[in-house]
């Protein structure tokens, strides 16, 4: 690899790494290699993320700093994703069983599900059954 300077932008093979590396003021933005692009840094405002297959987040978690977290078509699914017998939902949150939150957690609350039930904690670390 040869050395980059520091007002350098472009491209960069890395033979080493078999990647083909990109730069911006000699930094390294990214690169692209036999298993896809993969960028360093942050994303613009109004930026699209189109992916065939979703887009997943494998180390750290995703914030929303301001704004809403909007799923416009689809479900909010936590856990291992099952399908249903019959009709699939859409606009709905699907839960799978989890580990079931214990204590008081100030000004809070959550909802989770058990193996059969939805249930609710409370600030005070009450948790009850959401009842109809």
């Amino acid at each position: 690899m040869s050395t980059v300077s520091t007002i350098e932008n472009g491209w960069n093979y890395d033979p080493a790494n078999s990647r083909l590396d990109f730069y911006y003021r000699g930094t390294r933005a990214g690169h692209i290699n036999a298993t896809g692009l993969t960028t360093v840094g942050t994303l613009a405002a109004a930026t699209t993320v189109t992916a065939g297959t979703g887009a997943s987040v494998t180390t750290g978690n995703l914030t929303t700093v301001a704004g809403d977290e909007r799923i416009t078509a689809g479900n909010l699914r936590l856990g291992v994703v099952s399908a249903f017998a019959t009709t699939q939902p859409t606009s709905a949150v699907v839960m799978k069983e989890g580990t079931a939150p214990a204590g008081a957690i100030t000004t809070s609350g959550g909802i989770f599900s058990s193996a059969t039930v939805v249930r609710k904690i409370i600030a005070d670390g009450t948790a009850s059954n959401v009842e109809t």
